[in-house]
Order: C-alpha cells, then structure tokens, then sequence
C-alpha cells in the first residue's frame, strides 16, 4: 500500500533557453544500506552507506527536447517491435517524442552534455554516482521497489515490461493465435498502456518526487562497473567534470534503474548492469545531479 501522505518536494526550476527548462528535485542528506541481499552476485555484500549533503538531481530523465538543445541532430529512433517489418512506413514506434527519454546516448555523450549543461546555466551538473542514484531511487525505502516487492501492481507507477510489450501489433494484423509467442519476460498481467518508452512523469513520482526511477529509460551513472561493497574513494567515480573522452574505450560504466523493456525483478532499486562508455544503447539515457557551487 502506497503512504497516502507525502513529505514536501523541494524543486528548482531552471531556464536550458529557445522554452526549455530543466527541473530538479532536492534529495535530504542520509544513511541507506546499498545492494540486496536477495539479488544478483554483483549487489551484495551489503554495505551502509551516509550520503553526507542533500544535492540536486532530475525530477525525471533528459528528454529529447533537452538533449537536442545540446545536439540538434539527435535522434532516439525507434522501438523495432521484435522481428516485424511491414513496409518502410512501419518499421516500429517512435522513441523521439520531444517529451520522451533522449536514448541511444553514450556514458560519453553524456557527461559532454553535463558540461554543456555547466557553462549553459552557469551552475555545474554531472551525472548521479551508483551510491546517489540508488539512494535517491529508494527514497527512504527498503524494499526492491520503491512502491513494493517486484510482483507489485506497477501499472501507474512505472514504465516496465508489461502485457503491451509482447502485444506486437494486435490491433493492426490478425495473426493466427500464437504465431508470435510472448517469449519476452514481461509482468502479462500488468498495462502500464505503453510499449516502448512514455513521456517523461507519465507516472507516479516516488516519495521525494522523483519520477521514472524505475523504468522507462535505464540511466548511466558516473561509476565504473566494479564489485562491492561500496566504496566511493576508491576511484570507481572519476571527478564530476572530468573531460569523458579521457577515459579508454573499453571502461565500463554503470546502468541503473531498467526500462521499459526490463521486468520488475532487473529494475529493482539495486539491480545494477553496465555498458562501456562508447556504447549507444536502445533503452538507455540518463538524468544529471546539480553540484554544490
């Protein structure tokens, strides 16, 4: 049962410019235990982790509007519905909605946007470290979702691989019953009533005001892909403007959150995955924290 009553979320607004503005929510200092102790190898062991000093993140994810500020030409392409292709018209469905997540973006391409986004507004951004990102998803809870267990209802609560995701098509063909099998794993039961990704707040925010933690897009994180316990002084997080293309090729970098293509057990608050810096994923985009000044 969700709380019926809400702490007040501090937000700042902040003009990008050409009618596009970036929203942030503060998250309160505090102390989680990071990882899972029923999750996968590589979240455990636990560690207690103190987040010393609120900070600024992303009420949501960058969005393709935002991102094209930065990049005129970018371009999150399609969701290609499997295998199916009908004609050069109908090749999938469109990802690049000015309000939907900005995918297909490198950990690279990424934190470049952060320094644009710095000297744009005069403030500096960079993106979440692993220990921020999931503190911030958990929002003071300790389950593997904000909002419950993964066999939670998540159908106003987040963008995650549901019964439309293994729907390819239904209402334009009649396919002969189960020509195509929902092999993909998916909550079936469940209609958050999109299939790839949703306009940014589609859904409900998490206690401090966060929304999309869980789902729609999965978001890089400034932290090399390395084992626990935690630890944030052991160089997994390169300084926060730190020049990207610095890095070797072959760093990997960690993704958090899953996205629409993920069920609910891979988008747990501690599930973890990674890229390396240079790759472009279909499903994976980002959201920036704002640093002290």
């Amino acid at each position: 049962t969700l709380p019926t009553t809400r702490p007040a979320v501090e937000t700042q607004t902040i003009d990008l410019g050409d009618g596009v503005r970036l929203e942030l929510v503060k998250v309160p200092a505090g102390e989680f235990t990071m990882g899972d102790e029923a999750g996968l190898a590589d979240e455990k062991p636990l560690a207690r982790v103190r987040i010393g000093q609120p900070f600024w993140m992303g009420r949501c994810e960058i969005t393709n509007r935002q991102y094209r500020l930065f990049d005129p030409r970018h371009d999150s392409r399609l969701e290609r519905s499997g295998f199916l292709h009908f004609n050069p018209t109908q090749r999938g469905q469109s990802m690049d909605g000015d309000d939907q997540p900005a995918l297909r973006v490198s950990w690279t391409e990424a934190m470049a946007f952060c320094r644009w986004l710095s000297q744009r507004t005069g403030r500096r951004f960079t993106l979440p470290d692993e220990a921020q990102w999931e503190y911030a998803c958990r929002a003071g809870t300790a389950t593997p979702l904000w909002f419950g267990p993964v066999r939670a209802d998540f159908a106003r609560l987040a963008n995650l691989a549901d019964g439309s995701l293994n729907a390819l098509f239904k209402e334009k063909w009649a396919f002969p019953h189960n020509v195509i099998p929902p092999w993909h794993l998916a909550a079936n039961a469940v209609d958050d009533h999109y299939r790839p990704t949703a306009p940014v707040a589609t859904y409900q925010p998490n206690p401090w005001g966060l929304c999309d933690m869980h789902g729609n897009a999965a978001e890089w994180t400034r932290s090399a892909y390395r084992p626990y316990p935690w630890r944030g002084d052991d160089g997994r997080n390169p300084p926060a403007d730190a020049d990207p293309t610095a890095l070797s090729p072959l760093e990997r970098r960690v993704v958090r959150g899953g996205s629409f293509y993920d069920p609910p057990r891979m988008a747990r608050s501690a599930s973890r995955r990674d890229h390396v810096v240079w790759q472009q994923v279909f499903d994976v985009g980002f959201r920036v924290v704002r640093l002290p000044e």
